[in-house]
């Protein structure tokens, strides 16, 4: 694969941010948490919120409608892969070992958790932007924290919030089960990653594959003009789980060093 480049806390106003290069690919990602309330189909679970925009200069192709769409798609993917279960709640991080548990997102059981707003600018495309966009959400929730929150009961017995802002009573979030949406192409007989720009007009498939730190595939996603045959199909797998975990121990070394 390309050289990685990792910036971190790029956007001073944001919980958490990253800046990403994969070759010529740029993307930048922000992180926003908010109190909110849970959904209805999961009281006990905080909430979470992926949006993927391209800018202008990303590339003349995403002028329009299919900038709008494209994003759209990669930002289900993303969101797919960071809460397993889906919009709506059900997930389970904890168990499954794939993306957040949004349980430990939780203040108040069917009234108040905190919302997490993932918002990813593409600058520049020149390939495999749906793995910039994973590795820098991975690092961007990495460097995330959350205020910390105290439920505290009033005179009258209601229940009220106490926020503690200060940095040194912040909490991060696990992302050890985040998994990283790799991209294994199909160009010709065979299956190749991390495409540039020009060489994925090449391409007649593709699978977008969601791939934890210990390999397990959390989610799989199917792209390009043409099906995929059943041995093309497993090698794209076999590929993706096995650099998987590379890239994301590559990732880790820098964000905790």
């Amino acid at each position: 694969m390309r050289p990685v480049e990792l910036e971190l806390g790029v956007i001073a106003q944001a919980a958490g941010s990253a800046r990403l290069h994969m070759g010529a690919t740029d993307v930048i990602v922000g992180v926003k948490v908010e109190v909110g309330s849970p959904s209805q189909g999961a009281p006990d679970q905080g909430r979470l919120q992926v949006t993927v925009e391209f800018s202008p200069c990303a590339s003349p192709i995403y002028q329009g409608r299919f900038g709008e769409t494209y994003g759209e798609q990669i930002a289900a993917a993303i969101e797919a892969s960071l809460a397993p279960g889906g919009r709506g709640g059900g997930s389970d991080a904890s168990s499954s070992g794939c993306g957040i548990d949004l349980s430990k997102l939780l203040i108040l059981r069917g009234k108040t958790c905190w919302m997490v707003f993932v918002d990813a600018l593409v600058l520049n495309d020149d390939g495999n932007v749906v793995t910039a966009v994973s590795a820098a959400t991975l690092a961007a929730l990495r460097d995330t924290r959350i205020p910390k929150v105290e439920v505290v009961t009033d005179a009258a017995g209601e229940e009220e919030l106490e926020l503690d802002d200060s940095p040194g009573s912040a909490w991060r979030l696990d992302v050890g089960g985040v998994p990283l949406v790799l991209t294994a192409s199909q160009v010709g007989a065979q299956c190749v990653v991390d495409l540039t720009a020009a060489e994925e007009r090449c391409a007649t498939s593709g699978l977008h594959v969601a791939v934890n730190r210990a390999g397990q595939v959390c989610g799989v996603t199917m792209t390009g003009r043409k099906g995929i045959d059943s041995s093309m199909l497993l090698l794209m797998m076999e590929t993706a789980q096995k650099l998987g975990p590379v890239l994301w121990e590559q990732l880790m070394k820098f964000l905790t060093r």
